[in-house]
């Protein structure tokens, strides 16, 4: 690594991935702390998303085997990490305030932008991987999961996005241990 660009590439990509990590374990500090309330299946999904942001982070690693970097490129790279820091803001807010009456509706207030970003995220993942001649089992899953983000976005149904997020946990479980091997 020896160009400064990539340097300053994998700067940027860790600022935003740390950010979001730093965002998810506040609210989950305030959410132990009772300062705000989440239902299970709003938890759930944060909590995921803290799993996505540190699979993110490990695999900064690989800009740094980059070469050549344009400023189309620069932005192209950070798109998704950038979006899964929008998504996590998304969810990262919890109600305030004591009893549980609003929990679903809270979470259904965000759920369809949420989803859509993480759609985004998944087709960014594939895009990459295209652009990079890397296609691979860990695209094609990303795929599913893309297609499984879409259905949620489109879905209010409380039923279906508990299904969604039994899916979701062993597909990106499955995901970061392909990324692995």
């Amino acid at each position: 690594m020896d160009n400064p660009t990539t340097l300053l590439v994998a700067i940027m990509f860790v600022t935003i991935v740390v950010t979001g990590i730093v965002n998810i374990l506040m609210f989950l500090s305030n959410l132990l702390a009772g300062e705000t309330r989440a239902s299970t299946l709003h938890t759930s999904w944060l909590i995921l998303l803290l799993v996505i942001y540190l699979c993110f982070f490990w695999q900064a690693q690989l800009i740094l085997k980059i070469d050549g970097w344009q400023f189309q490129s620069f932005i192209a790279f950070i798109l998704g990490p950038i979006a899964l820091l929008f998504a996590g803001n998304l969810v990262s807010v919890g109600l305030r305030g004591d009893g549980k009456t609003g929990l679903d509706q809270f979470y259904f207030s965000f759920s369809k932008r949420f989803f859509l970003l993480m759609l985004f995220v998944q087709a960014w993942g594939i895009g990459l991987d295209i652009i990079f001649e890397s296609v691979d089992w860990v695209t094609y899953l990303d795929g599913l999961i893309g297609a499984l983000f879409l259905a949620l976005a489109i879905s209010k149904n409380n039923h279906l996005h508990v299904a969604g997020a039994v899916l979701a946990w062993p597909a990106f479980l499955a995901r970061a241990a392909l990324l692995t091997l």
